[in-house]
């Protein structure tokens, strides 16, 4: 199995920060966007606070993955989770798309290869969740 993760939502660890001070802050949501844009170690310190019970906070969001793997495995994903959207694109070739929330819902239940290739997928587009998954899990 082969995961290559091929389009993402831009910022979204400041998508991330922008939904949880959107709770707490009177500040209208693009507002709190564009001053985090501005102040990218903000981000880090805010996403460093994440829960991931509030799982909504995670689903401002889209990843796109190329999947390489068998029908099997794919039954198997689909019947893990049904929020992945999967299309066949050819033999044994697969796009997959979800949002965060879907990745570390399923990575939660699961400890097979595909999710630990979908959490390696996101080390540099989502440092700060990527870190929270490997300190928080099994």
């Amino acid at each position: 199995m082969k995961l290559h993760l091929i389009a993402h939502s831009p910022n979204i660890e400041t998508m991330i920060a922008t939904s949880m001070l959107t709770t707490t802050s009177g500040a209208m949501p693009s507002t709190l966007y564009n001053r985090l844009l501005a102040k990218p170690e903000k981000v880090v310190d805010i996403v460093g606070r994440i829960e991931v019970q509030h799982g909504n906070i995670l689903e401002h969001n889209r990843l796109v993955w190329r999947l390489e793997a068998t029908r099997d495995e794919v039954l198997s994903i689909m019947l893990g989770s049904r929020f992945f959207n999967i299309t066949e694109t050819g033999k044994d070739q697969w796009a997959v798309s979800s949002n965060l929330r879907t990745l570390v819902e399923y990575h939660q239940v699961h400890s097979d290869e595909f999710s630990d290739l979908l959490v390696d997928s996101i080390k540099e587009v989502a440092p700060q969740i990527y870190g929270f998954i490997r300190r928080t899990t099994r």
